[in-house]
């Protein structure tokens, strides 16, 4: 019997630019980053809450993967962030999609709700995976609050 990734593997949450989401639930989120043109600066925050009480930025990211949505050169590749930030800027053209992870067990203490923000007009995704509790799709509990 087949099945279904939705609520088994992960779960989703579009549009996430600066949405919190919970990372109580599953073992890390997967920020998809697209920026629409020109280079887009990503923010990761941690907070408290769903409403971003005792919101801190920490140097969590040290690497992040990029790909160009150009159909002939489109392929993923990784990029450094040295030092570890929270912050970083995806190139134009090469890292028109970014991939970024975030593993439940970096989060600071008490600070199990995170967002990633895109300047400009970028837009995120959150794709939460490995869940803990696996549902059918229908019975998924809100991540967002």
């Amino acid at each position: 019997m087949y099945a279904e990734g939705l609520g088994r593997l992960y779960d989703v949450v579009n549009p996430a630019d600066d949405v919190y989401v919970n990372l109580r639930a599953c073992t890390g989120v997967t920020f998809i980053g697209f920026e629409v043109d020109g280079a887009t600066v990503f923010t990761l925050t941690f907070a408290s809450d769903s409403s971003g009480t005792g919101a801190v930025t920490t140097g969590t990211v040290d690497h992040y993967y990029g790909k160009s949505n150009d159909t002939a050169s489109g392929v993923w590749h990784k990029t450094a962030v040295s030092p570890a930030s929270n912050t970083f800027t995806a190139a134009d053209a090469t890292e028109d999609t970014v991939a970024i992870e975030v593993s439940a067990a970096i989060a600071p203490d008490g600070k199990y709700w995170v967002k990633c923000g895109a300047d400009g007009s970028g837009t995120v995704t959150a794709i939460l995976h490995d869940l803990y509790r696996q549902r059918n799709p229908v019975n998924l509990a809100s991540v967002v609050a």
